[in-house]
């Protein structure tokens, strides 16, 4: 098993071109949603999920109230911007 940082880099960097063509399954709340690896470089991995609006409130009036959707629902509506 890979226990630090340069071989998980080194080893990242090596399968890059197969390692993007894999998914992550990500367990929030009750469902599992599956992330695509959209980067990997030098310093991180870059992962990514389109999540369609009528895919949130869909699942909101599903009741999934803890799932990635409500999550994004709770994020715009109490966002308020800044004031400069």
């Amino acid at each position: 098993m890979i226990d630090n940082v340069d071989d998980l880099k080194n080893k990242s960097l090596k399968y890059k071109p197969e390692l993007k063509r894999e998914q992550i399954h990500v367990p929030i709340g009750d469902m599992e949603y599956d992330f695509r690896i959209s980067g990997i470089g030098e310093k991180s991995f870059k992962i990514e999920k389109y999540i369609k609006y009528d895919d949130i409130i869909e699942a909101i009036e599903a009741g999934n109230d803890d799932g990635l959707e409500s999550i994004i629902l709770e994020l715009v509506d109490s966002f308020e911007p800044k004031e400069e």
